[in-house]
């Protein structure tokens, strides 16, 4: 029990009852000496009598001293705290939420089951008036249940919704979804619980230095059990395409044994079914082995499994893959045309050098911008604007959405350019904005030098090495000079630092627009060595049929990715059998994004089926550990409440004080109080000598 106030600042006003103090100080009557002639005229007065009123001088000074204090603590509002104001108050609730970890490392050995134990410790921890909200993650989160104040129904959801997964982890993005839920809350107590292996390849300690709201405690729960390692085979690469002339091909294996013993056992190779080869392979302790098979595949569509032991992570110890022929790739060339008869040069020399390709071949299809109206771009794996100096609004919405479904665009400028308009009609498609154009009259002499090259990105990466090509010998008379969005990259630029050629992504497609013209009105690109060569690698890259990352990913892809399914597909018959119709988007792309487990999926079409590979990220299954207290303070907020947070619980409080002292009304039982005082005084002033 303690003595309260509702408004404190009043209390300064106690300082009030220093006045008549100061008063009676400053006119206090002194006694002095005084000398008169006769004394016979002076009335005699007693001791006593002059004690009492001293004595009723000091009574009245502590009566005014008393009632001015007890005007300043009447208007701050007294009221007394004790037992029964929890009554009214209550216990504080608390938000929970409840994060945990379901990649295909908790599968490992009790790690699934132990979270799921830990987590139903947590709920028998929880209050009535406690809201709680329960989420899994893997590379992204799922919200099981929103927060909510119902907890009957959580214990049932633990055993039915959290299941292992196979994708990997990211926890930053976890704790952001955590984070959201727990920010819906308005309960100053927030505790937010990670149920995790902690993994280090979940987190990277030099990522942004994104952190929880202030206010957040974090709890770590570790289901981390000790073991003696892990191993999964990480890739399967083809070097080669395959083609009529070469059957044999070499099939690189690529496994790694991620524990502290040596590992032993069978590496099985399985070609369409059937046991192609075998070996027993040993591996050192935290090593990685590459196995190559030498293999003839007979058919054009050919599936591959391989296979290595048992561990008590099996998932990570087979990988999919597929060999199959390439098909053609199909490229649409949109021209503009100064006479209806003539194609224009630059679609002339585009064509001329995409057939001259014969493994894979390229199929060349030259239409004008007004037919895109009629056209479907999404039966091409790559769209090029030869030489457009304006776009109609019909194709760029068209070839918009192509990109942002999954297609590729390449841009080539016109010499009748002109930048506000290309930039108007081209709109989102390009990536960044054109500032000026060079001038047509611009003598021969005065050219320009692709020099300035990024040699690790995949259009250029082929030419890195010598006598590969030499960019240098190009001569570029006109350019255009781009001020580069923020998404977009410049791999290549001319010698005086301006961008050569600009890369956007834009949806589930890119686009990629060359500074100057492919014919010869601004550069004598066309007719360099170094032209052919350098549009195939770009219709390669763009149609992810260049680099050997693009042919590994052609090989297989990776759970959650999303597969380009042809025009004629209509459904999917995934790993577990499961048949899944195929969505058409409005330009006729059909993207299939059910990609969740890996194995061998078989795409139905109107002609002969397809089948494409889903394989694990392998990067889960490094059972390597990250540093808690590095993690937590990387995450934690430093600062322990927001400014909202006390807002809040500062009007909380209040709210509580106003009710408490509206209940006990104590100011009455001053005021009458201070009303006697006012009465004593008045009434003693009237009897004491002045």
């Amino acid at each position: 029990m303690d003595l309260a106030f509702l408004n404190a600042t009043f209390l300064f006003g106690a300082l009030g009852a220093a006045v008549p103090l100061i008063l009676h100080l400053v006119r206090r009557q002194r006694a002095g000496v005084q000398v008169f002639s006769m004394v016979r005229f002076l009335m005699a007065s007693q001791r006593a009598v002059v004690r009492q009123q001293k004595l009723r001088r000091l009574l009245l000074l502590l009566l005014r001293m008393a009632a001015c204090a007890l005007l300043a603590v009447i208007f701050a509002r007294p009221f007394i705290r004790d037992q029964g104001e929890s009554l009214f108050a209550g216990t504080q609730p608390e938000a929970v939420a409840i994060l945990i970890d379901t990649s295909y490392s908790m599968g490992y050995g009790n790690r699934l089951a132990l979270a799921r134990r830990r987590a139903a410790e947590v709920l028998d921890g929880l209050r009535t008036g406690d809201q709680v909200a329960l989420l899994t993650f893997a590379a992204q989160a799922r919200v099981v249940r929103e927060l909510g104040p119902d907890h009957s129904v959580l214990p049932a959801l633990l055993d039915t919704q959290v299941e292992s997964t196979f994708e990997g982890t990211d926890y930053v993005e976890a704790l952001r979804a955590a984070d959201d839920q727990l920010s819906g809350a308005d309960f100053d107590k927030r505790t937010l619980y990670l149920v995790s292996d902690f993994q280090q390849s979940g987190w990277n300690p030099r990522s942004a230095g994104w952190k929880l709201s202030p206010g957040v405690q974090l709890r770590m729960i570790d289901v981390w059990e000790e073991q003696d390692g892990n191993t999964a085979v990480t890739g399967v690469e083809i070097p080669a395409a395959l083609s009529g002339d070469d059957r044999t091909l070499d099939v690189v294996v690529r496994i790694r044994n991620y524990g502290q013993t040596p590992f032993q056992d069978d590496l099985t190779l399985q070609v369409n079914g059937g046991a192609a080869a075998t070996r027993r392979v040993d591996i050192p302790p935290r090593t990685g082995h590459v196995e190559t098979f030498r293999q003839s595949f007979e058919a054009d569509m050919n599936t591959g499994v391989v296979l290595f032991g048992e561990d008590r992570l099996p998932v990570d110890n087979r990988f999919y893959f597929t060999v199959n022929a390439p098909s053609p790739v199909r490229v649409l060339c949109v021209e503009e045309r100064i006479r209806p008869d003539r194609p224009s040069k630059a679609a002339y020399y585009l064509s001329q050098a995409l057939s001259l390709r014969r493994d894979p071949p390229v199929s060349v299809d030259v239409r004008s911008a007004s037919a895109l109206s009629s056209i479907d771009p999404a039966g091409y794996d790559v769209v090029v604007s030869a030489n457009l100096s304006a776009l109609p609004r019909a194709a760029k919405d068209r070839l918009t959405e192509y990109v942002r479904s999954g297609g590729s665009l390449i841009i080539g400028l016109s010499p009748a350019v002109s930048s506000d308009i290309f930039h108007t009609s081209f709109g989102e498609l390009l990536p960044g904005r054109i500032e000026s154009v060079s001038s047509p009259d611009a003598p021969r002499d005065r050219y320009r030098l692709l020099t300035d090259v990024n040699y690790q990105h995949p259009v250029f990466r082929p030419f890195s090495g010598p006598r590969h090509g030499d960019f240098g010998t190009v001569r570029f008379y006109g350019t255009a000079r781009l001020d580069p969005d923020s998404s977009a990259s410049v791999p290549g630029r001319f010698d005086d630092g301006s961008a050569a050629l600009a890369e956007k992504p834009l949806g589930n497609g890119r686009t990629l627009l060359f500074l100057s013209t492919f014919d010869l009105s601004w550069n004598d690109f066309p007719i360099r060595e170094v032209f052919v060569p350098f549009l195939y690698e770009c219709i390669d890259y763009l149609a992810s049929r260049g680099s050997m990352y693009e042919r590994a990913a052609r090989a297989y892809r990776l759970t959650g990715e999303v597969v380009r399914l042809p025009v004629e597909a209509r459904q999917v018959i995934l790993p577990s059998g499961e048949r899944v119709p195929v969505e058409q988007s409005r330009t006729g792309t059909k993207l299939f994004t059910r990609t969740r487990q890996p194995g061998l999926y078989r795409v139905q079409t109107e002609g002969s089926p397809r089948t494409f590979a889903v394989n694990l990220d392998t990067g889960e299954s490094d059972f390597a550990r990250l540093d808690p207290e590095a993690f937590a303070s990387a995450v934690v907020n430093p600062v322990a409440r927001s400014p909202e947070s006390r807002e809040t619980e500062s009007l909380a409080l209040h709210a509580r004080d106003t009710e408490v002292e509206r209940r006990q009304r104590l100011w009455w039982f001053l005021g009458f109080t201070l009303i006697a005082l006012v009465l004593g005084e008045t009434l003693l002033a009237n009897r004491t000598h002045r």
